[in-house]
Order: C-alpha cells, then sequence, then structure tokens
C-alpha cells in the first residue's frame, strides 16, 4: 500500500479549506440558532428556580391549617402542572382516566398505592374518592423521588401536619377542568 503524502503547500491548503468550511457551518448554525431561540414556542413556560422558591414560599404561608393548597403553573391539552403543598393526608382516590406523576420537593410523606378503595365515592370528572386504602402498597417519598400513579390505580398521601409536603403535579390526560 502507497501513502501519498501532500506537498507542504497543498497541505496547508487544504487545511484551510477545512477551517473556513467549519467557520462557515458554525457561523450560519449559530445564525440559525440565534433566529430560532429569539421566538419561544406557543405555550411554552420556564418556571425558573427563583419563580418556582417564590411559590412555594407563598404556599407554605398560605397554608395554615388547610388540607392543601397548590398553585397552577399550566392547564394544556390532555395535562396540567401544578405545585402542591399539603399539611395533611389526603382521602384515597383513583383517577379512571388520568395519571399523575409527582416530584416531591419539600418535607416527606408516604405514599400508599394499589389495593381497593374504602368507601368509594364516585365523583365528577371520572374520580373515585374514598376514606383510605385497604392492601396497597406504603412507600416513604422524599425530595427528589419521582413517582408515576397510572390510571385506574388507587393511591392517597399519609402526611404528619407537623411536617408539611410538597410536590409538583403532572395530570396527563386530565378530564376537562369545568
Amino acid at each position: 500500500m502507497t501513502i501519498k503524502r501532500l506537498s507542504t503547500r497543498a497541505h496547508a491548503a487544504a487545511i484551510f479549506l477545512a477551517v473556513g468550511i467549519f467557520f462557515q457551518v458554525a457561523e450560519s448554525t449559530a445564525q440559525s440558532a440565534a433566529v430560532a431561540s429569539t421566538v419561544d414556542p406557543v405555550g411554552y413556560v420556564l418556571w425558573d428556580a427563583a419563580a418556582v422558591k417564590a411559590a412555594a414560599d407563598r404556599l407554605e404561608n398560605s397554608l395554615g391549617d388547610e388540607a392543601l393548597v397548590w398553585e397552577t403553573i399550566g392547564n394544556y391539552d390532555g395535562h396540567s402542572v401544578y405545585l402542591v403543598l399539603r399539611g395533611k393526608s389526603g382521602r384515597a382516590e383513583v383517577h379512571d382516566t388520568e395519571s399523575d406523576i409527582q416530584i416531591s420537593v419539600r418535607g416527606k410523606a408516604t405514599s400508599v398505592i394499589g389495593g381497593e378503595l374504602v368507601d368509594a365515592e364516585s365523583l365528577p370528572r371520572k374520580q373515585q374518592r374514598g376514606s383510605s386504602i385497604e392492601g396497597g402498597n406504603h412507600r416513604e417519598l422524599f425530595p427528589g423521588d419521582i413517582m408515576h400513579i397510572p390510571s385506574g390505580a388507587a393511591h392517597q398521601l399519609l402526611v404528619d401536619p407537623a411536617e408539611p409536603y410538597m410536590y409538583l403535579l403532572i395530570k396527563i390526560d386530565e378530564e376537562p377542568l369545568r
């Protein structure tokens, strides 16, 4: 196998050409990115860390003796996002069509998942609520934990009133709010 080497002049020209092409592509890409980043898509929302902290502080200041308080981050076609603070245990519930994603932010709670609702009653928006869950699994939740609750699964959060529990709630395939 014969390896041919470029002359020093040809080698320098090839490098110059490659560097020139690189900078043209980089400049074109940067210009495209700059144009694209100046307009956000309809429905785009950014709650930066400062906004989340401010909302969390507002919720903590407004909780008082309430079982829960929340702020709506957004209601969209098919899903909604909320910041929720629970000061007391919630009722057990089942969503027939909605799934929940919960991301623990502050405090701790015990999740009861699965099993059967006790004293179940049907509610609007294809939901059921009960006083508790029989036969569910208990899981401790701490800041940073992420939990997915599929539609049809009984679930309940048990909260020590001395330590409120805050989480980001994403409802998927949410029944329309009326």
